[in-house]
């Protein structure tokens, strides 16, 4: 009997962490944010995922990025990047508009590096657009281009860049 006991508790234990390791990110999630941003060739693009770590009050902290390359027809240099680094954000007005603006430190060693935004503005929305030189959001048809979406957060993989 007992190994059977033992049996069923390390039966347990394996579907306790298995289901454990499906339920969610490993820490406190900041923000999660999505897009597919354009490759300078034609019908590419990169998928990018962002995900900001850290409880929702906090004002920096780890992120985790991953951008994917995408060919619409068959390239042999489809690559993905995972890149870690740290996030800071400041509470900015524009146009009397209260905003965020999330700086990201430790971009610099992709392989997509022309295509990195380090500065971004978080529009009242959620939506994460380019930051420009003096501090707005870029809402020029190219700096859109560059937006990210949030994920929801009851979402599946949200959290998991």
């Amino acid at each position: 009997m007992p190994s059977v006991n033992r049996s069923l508790a390390v039966l347990l234990g394996g579907l306790t962490i298995g289901l454990c390791g499906c339920a969610g990110p490993g820490g406190p999630v900041f923000g999660d944010w999505y897009g597919y941003l354009p490759l300078p060739a034609p019908q590419a693009r990169v998928a990018v995922e962002l995900v900001l770590d850290g409880p929702p009050t906090a004002r920096q902290g780890g992120f985790r990025l991953h951008m994917q390359t995408m060919w619409m027809v068959g390239a042999a240099d489809n690559v993905s990047d995972y890149l870690t680094g740290t996030w800071s954000a400041h509470p900015v007005t524009i146009d009397g508009v209260a905003c965020r603006r999330i700086d990201l430190s430790g971009l610099d060693s992709s392989r997509h590096h022309a295509m990195l935004v380090s500065h971004y503005i978080e529009l009242p929305n959620g939506v994460l657009v380019p930051a420009t030189a003096d501090g707005r959001p870029d809402l020029t048809p190219g700096g859109l281009d560059y937006r990210l979406a949030p994920r929801p957060r009851g979402s599946f993989g949200y959290g998991r860049a």
